[in-house]
């Protein structure tokens, strides 16, 4: 029975071969003269480009780029170390879901110290005032440098513009959605 079955198939695969054989077009060596291959070579051949729509992940992606590029360039300008920014993934406390920040070194020095004093039950406003005092620093030296820089100023705007696609897909994408949406 199963060998019945299987000569079956085979009848069958070579009937199928067959008569694609015997209606396939004739003639697939055939030659072409000089003038023919001239007359295809001669014409123009139109181009189509299709433009597809990037995901929210590859918006953001983009938008990471822009800031890092900022910043690394904010980095190389700025002399004091203490005012460098580095960005990296997070999970806030209470939570596994990582999260991107971009700090100071200032801002992880001085809530590595607020950590400390609130343990040895010092005074922590004093390193917060601190931190917000090197803060309007940091930003008049971003200032400063956006007049003087117009690389640093170019690349802020990238970033920005980028930030601002990102939101504004994501709201066109999302609209009325209460789930997070990834589109």
């Amino acid at each position: 029975m199963f060998l019945q079955r299987i000569s079956r198939i085979a009848r069958f695969c070579v009937t199928v071969v067959t008569l694609m054989l015997a209606f396939a077009p004739v003639g697939f060596c055939q030659t072409t003269s000089n003038q023919e291959n001239e007359d295809v070579s001669s014409e123009t051949i139109e181009e189509i480009v299709v433009y597809g729509e990037k995901s929210l992940i590859q918006l953001r992606l983009e938008m990471y780029k822009a800031e890092d590029k900022a910043y690394d360039l904010f980095n190389s300008l700025n002399s004091d170390d203490e005012f460098d920014v580095h960005c990296y993934m997070e999970a806030p406390t209470g939570s596994h879901i990582k999260r991107r920040v971009c700090r100071a070194n200032f801002v992880v020095e001085a809530t590595s110290d607020a950590a400390r004093n609130f343990l040895l039950d010092l005074p922590v406003t004093s390193v917060w005032e601190k931190m917000q005092l090197k803060n309007k620093l940091l930003q008049k030296k971003m200032e400063a440098l956006v007049v003087e820089r117009p690389e640093f100023f170019k690349a802020l705007s990238e970033f920005s513009e980028a930030n601002q696609i990102l939101k504004s897909e994501h709201e066109r994408r999302c609209e009325g959605r209460l789930i997070i949406c990834q589109k």
